[in-house]
């Protein structure tokens, strides 16, 4: 009886560890991405001001004339940085779910080993 209650202790401790690295390892991987995002957010903004102060500087029509390919690269280059932090916070997920399938791995590899281990103790 006592070698059940242990068992049930020890698969209980073995659950709060590893929920305590899974919760860890997506913190980190929502922290990675939120600083990935303000980075992005920071250049998008910086991008617009200098692209608005450009366009309050307007005062002719040959003035607009030449914003126009101004504004052409500022939408393709918000474009590819938008694109580029999506492909970086998709590798960012797909790594932290990476780490979480391995702590899962490792966590019911640990679990088989330890009912393994107290069935044959109680089978002496």
């Amino acid at each position: 009886m006592y070698a059940q209650w242990q068992q049930t202790l020890d698969l209980g401790k073995q659950f709060a560890e590893q929920s305590y690295k899974a919760q860890l390892t997506a913190l980190r991987g929502l922290a990675e991405i939120q600083g990935l995002q303000v980075k992005a957010l920071e250049a998008q903004a910086k991008a617009n001001l200098a692209f608005v102060a450009d366009s309050l500087e307007v005062r002719e029509i040959e003035d607009v004339t030449a914003l126009w390919p101004k504004g052409l690269d500022f939408a393709r280059n918000s474009a590819e940085a938008a694109y580029e932090a999506g492909q970086q916070t998709l590798g960012i997920a797909q790594k932290t779910a990476e780490q979480l399938g391995e702590l899962a791995r490792n966590g019911v590899k640990a679990a088989n080993d330890a009912a393994g281990n107290t069935a044959k103790k109680a089978a002496r």
